[in-house]
């Protein structure tokens, strides 16, 4: 009996031998035919010098050690700030799994189907000679589907291109987390002007309290005239404190941005004052290819077009074929057996997937253009933005500031002098608190425009000639 089951395994193995020499035949071929790159795209230029988080960081060390180990203490760069974003940030770590799971889903499209094997007993058990065993048949046999029509070259195809839009969307939201992280950069170094702004304010008011004070001593003025400029001192300390909140509050949504719940760093570094050149817009425009939004459709119709290729090729019936053995326990003889299935495509050819797949190709078609549209109108509202918020700051630091700045001076003095009145000295110093103000508004509104541009572009904006 044992050598019996010898010779069963022994042909057997010969049997699938040849059967899986067909198929591997079919699968190298497939497997190079669709071996055709990552799922990883090309980071675009913003921010390509700073390492990313592509699913290499393990989750439990995304926030519990990154302020302890990297987050520094005293002053926060933006160069700094952007790495540990890109590093820690918990969205885009759940990005980058999806272009792994898109890997994996990939791999598994251009799996050969197993084989199966069958074990069958007949004409035993029954009565007279079939009583027993003794006149039973037993069959081992092993079955093979074939796909025709190069359906498993097609679907691993189209895995492929969803793996590559999983990683368009993971270069997509690697801009969002440099730009977000860039504005809301912005805002603390916004805050932290408002907080100086604030302070300077605070000193003024006493400064003009202080000689409100020695002119109601004197005998100059009514004592009404201190005790508005009281007012002006508490209203300028609720402003400072305002602003200390703010900043806080600026100073841990930065923090979040790599998972972080408390800042360690103490200020950001960096300058709001500095205005740079504009490219001109014709000159942006040719970059907008590049992005995300609108490369990834390159991907999109190739995908849509595969997925109709697909459709088409399931109309086409898969074949099982099958080998075997068979043993005869009456004189323990042995013959082969073999078999072919072949499904017939009589009430299901796929007609109405060919239908919505053709639908699919069209429409991922007229989406590349209204996404290369939509990406233009972007930037022209982004770009106007930046223009408009660049004119204004050079206009307010070189016109408003000085001459606000020099009608205060002249008021402060007057007043000290007996020349003005201190409603005088109220409007101008009002009228310098708003131009400091708007002036830090302005320039934050710069950068996060430029910001946007930058993210449209996927470009720094200083390496645009």
């Amino acid at each position: 009996m044992k050598h019996e089951l010898n010779n069963i395994c022994a042909s057997l193995r010969v049997v699938l031998t040849l059967v899986m020499a067909g198929m591997g035949l079919r699968a190298s071929a497939a497997h190079a035919e669709t071996n055709d790159g990552g799922a990883w795209p090309a980071m675009r230029a913003l921010g390509r010098d700073l390492p990313a988080n592509r699913g290499e960081v393990a989750s439990e060390t995304q926030t519990i050690h990154v302020q302890s180990q990297h987050e520094p203490e005293g002053v926060l760069a933006l160069d700094q700030a952007l790495g540990l974003a890109l590093m820690h940030s918990p969205e885009l770590a759940a990005f980058s799994q999806g272009v792994r799971a898109a890997e994996g889903n990939a791999r598994q499209a251009g799996v050969l189907p197993n084989p199966e094997l069958e074990l069958e007993a007949e004409e035993f058990g029954g009565s007279g000679a079939r009583k027993g065993y003794d006149g039973a048949e037993t069959s081992v046999r092993l079955t093979q589907s074939l796909e025709l029509g190069g359906k498993r070259g097609k679907r691993q195809r189209v895995a492929l291109s969803e793996a590559r839009l999983a990683g368009w969307d993971y270069e997509a939201k690697r801009l969002d987390v440099l730009t977000l992280t860039k504005q809301t950069f912005v805002d603390v170094l916004l805050a932290q002007g408002q907080l100086a702004l604030g302070e300077s304010l605070l000193v003024v008011a006493e400064d003009v309290r202080k000689a409100a004070a020695v002119r109601v001593k004197s005998g100059k003025v009514p004592l009404l005239e201190e005790t508005k400029a009281g007012v002006e001192v508490a209203t300028a300390r609720i402003a400072r404190d305002r602003s200390i909140r703010e900043l806080d509050t600026a100073r841990k949504r930065l923090a979040s941005a790599w998972g972080g719940t408390l800042p360690v760093f103490k200020e950001a570094g960096g300058n709001l004052d500095a205005v740079a050149d504009v490219p001109r817009l014709e000159r942006l425009s040719p970059l907008l290819d590049e992005t995300p939004e609108v490369a990834r459709w390159n991907d999109e119709v190739a995908k849509a077009r595969t997925s109709l290729a697909l459709a088409k090729a399931t109309r086409i019936p898969d074949v099982g074929v099958s080998a075997g053995l068979s043993r005869f326990e009456e004189d323990g003889t042995y013959a082969g057996t073999a078999g072919l299935s072949l499904p017939l495509p009589l009430f299901d050819r796929n007609s109405g997937g060919i239908v919505s797949a053709k639908h699919q190709a069209s429409r991922a078609e007229y989406e590349q253009r209204a996404a290369r549209l939509r990406a233009t109108a972007d930037l022209v509202e982004a770009y106007s933005r930046l223009e408009t918020a660049r004119t204004e700051a050079l206009t307010t630091k070189a016109e408003l500031l000085p001459g606000a700045q020099q009608a205060f001076d002249a008021a402060q003095t007057g007043y000290r002098e007996g020349k003005y009145g201190h409603l005088e000295v109220l409007d101008t110093q009002r009228t310098l608190n708003e131009a400091r103000t708007r002036y830090l508004d302005v320039l934050a509104a710069y950068h996060k425009a430029a910001a946007d541009v930058e993210r449209l572009i996927g470009a720094p904006l200083n390496t645009i000639q």
